[in-house]
């Protein structure tokens, strides 16, 4: 598979459930001529300090594989990364728009009422008159609050993630309690 094959694996390491990794960001299009590419933070405000010298790679035709980095870089308000075994612009073009997975214990601990958009993803949504909406499909921030799309049997809402319509967050039984005005 072509991208696979310039990457250093660490096969050294175990194999690791996808549920013990969360999705920090996204590969972008490539930077300069070394073979970096930006990295599109699934939080742009997140520290990173799970930046590391291994991250996960994963895409749909691509398995989940601990791949070896480089180095990071910070050019203004861009994150840039670049992987061992890649080094020109042409070689990086074979891992953009894959995903970047870390695991658990490399994240910081989220503020009450905070949450990994990872966590977030496939929990039931229950509106308080109208019951269950669906389960969250997507997650995207939108100015001042993410949106979360649900989709569900009455078909897909999109719910600004605030005080005013997020009652609470049940990450145990997998529920978000909601009162969300119903669409006209």
């Amino acid at each position: 598979m072509r991208g696979l094959d310039l990457l250093r694996i660490r096969e050294d390491l175990s194999p690791r459930k996808r549920s013990s990794l969360v999705r920090v960001a996204r590969v972008g299009r490539t930077w300069g001529v070394h073979g970096h590419l930006i990295v599109r933070l699934d939080n742009p405000e997140s520290e990173q300090s799970w930046c590391d010298q291994v991250i996960w790679l994963r895409g749909e035709a691509w398995p989940m594989a601990p791949v070896e980095v480089n180095n990071w870089l910070k050019k203004g308000a861009k994150l840039l990364i670049q992987f061992a075994g890649v080094s020109t612009p042409e070689e990086a073009r074979a891992v953009t728009g894959l995903e970047l997975w870390v695991p658990r214990e490399n994240l910081a601990e989220t503020l009450q009422n905070e949450h990994y958009v990872n966590d977030l993803l496939g929990m039931r949504v229950v509106d308080e008159k109208r019951g269950l909406l669906g389960h969250i499909a997507q997650v995207f921030p939108a100015g001042g609050a993410d949106i979360w799309v649900v989709r569900g049997e009455q078909g897909e809402s999109m719910i600004p993630a605030v005080r005013d319509f997020i009652r609470s967050v049940d990450l145990q039984d997998r529920v978000v309690q909601v009162a969300y005005p119903e669409p006209e």
